[in-house]
């Protein structure tokens, strides 16, 4: 708890289908003294919930000021984000950390031990919106939200090879190579979700409950990852306490039970609405996700629950169900 230094890699990374570049940038200390450039890894576009490219950069000082500047291909825009960074916060996620299960002892019991964070990741979506997350295997952490500001950039201070290009022809050429011909259409005939980020970001009170059909199994172990890019990890002494967790929405889960488990992927916009009318009509009541397994294990029903109101949800996608043998 006393600690003040700890590593960390620094990566950047956008939403898939909404590639980004970094121009230039970099961390500072609160003294404004430089800590390490912002990677420069070619074309950034993973995922929200995922890390960027490493490309050697990072530090182990608690970073107090953030300047990037990076092109956004979907948008044909360069953005700019110049900001004061949550320190406190930052050096209480790394002390704070999380439970993970380490490696075997001589027994082969691999025990629950502390561990924290080793990477710190700046995530660019549309609009300019900037989230920073610390990250280290399946644990994920929001830090903050920044807002980034549309700046000129010359094309041939960024690119090394721009043949002779306007600076609207290389927004145009760069915007046909990068982004996929099926998110060209998506953006032709509905445009670019501005504000879906911050959708993502909003949380709500809520549990997985399993309802067995016999009765009698129960969760061994679950793995959650959020659309607004946050991921955590229960092990049995987490589950044993059924508590409800402050969380956004549930974008895929890894879900153990006795003898089965499953991954069941969540659709965004059921979701959306599902929990916003329920926190709408009863706030502040907490809801369960119900998990029901059907005879034998062969699928995973889901529905929402709130109060004695449950409502089935039908765009999930069960991507399977396995033995833990």
């Amino acid at each position: 708890m006393d600690r003040t230094n700890f590593s960390y890699s620094v990566t950047v990374n956008s939403p898939e289908g909404y590639p980004i570049e970094v121009h230039e940038g970099w961390l500072a200390d609160n003294k404004k003294e430089f800590i390490c450039a912002m990677p420069r890894a070619g074309m950034q576009g993973d995922g929200w919930i995922y890390d960027g490219t490493p490309a050697g950069q990072g530090g182990n000082i608690m970073p107090h000021h953030l300047n990037l500047t990076y092109v956004a291909y979907a948008e044909k825009k360069f953005y700019n984000v110049d900001a004061d960074l949550p320190t406190a916060k930052i050096l209480e996620e790394f002390r704070k950390g999380f439970m993970v299960k380490g490696y075997p002892d001589n027994n082969g019991v691999e025990h629950i031990v502390p561990g924290t964070y080793d990477t710190f990741t700046v995530a660019a979506a549309p609009g300019g919106v900037i989230v920073v997350f610390l990250s280290a295997g399946h644990h994920r952490v929001e830090i903050c939200r920044l807002q980034a500001k549309e700046v000129f950039v010359d094309a041939n201070d960024f690119y090394d090879n721009p043949h002779e290009r306007t600076q609207q022809g290389f927004f145009d050429e760069l915007y046909r190579i990068t982004v996929s011909d099926s998110m060209k259409t998506v953006i032709k005939e509905k445009g670019i979700p501005y504000g879906l980020w911050d959708k993502y970001r909003e949380k709500f009170k809520y549990r997985f409950v399993l309802k067995p059909y016999d009765g009698k199994d129960k969760f061994t172990f679950e793995s959650h990852e959020y659309f607004n890019g946050e991921a955590n990890i229960l092990y049995p002494q987490d589950l044993d306490k059924n508590e409800y967790m402050t969380a956004a929405i549930p974008y895929h889960v890894n879900l153990s039970f006795t003898v089965y488990n499953t991954e069941i992927t969540f659709n965004d916009q059921e979701m959306l609405k599902v929990f916003g009318d329920f926190k709408k009509n009863d706030p502040g009541k907490p809801m369960d996700i119900i998990i029901k397994p059907t005879f034998q294990y062969n699928d995973m029903k889901v529905s929402v629950k709130c109060g004695d109101k449950e409502i089935p949800l039908e765009k999930y996608k069960v991507e399977g169900v396995w033995s833990n043998d």
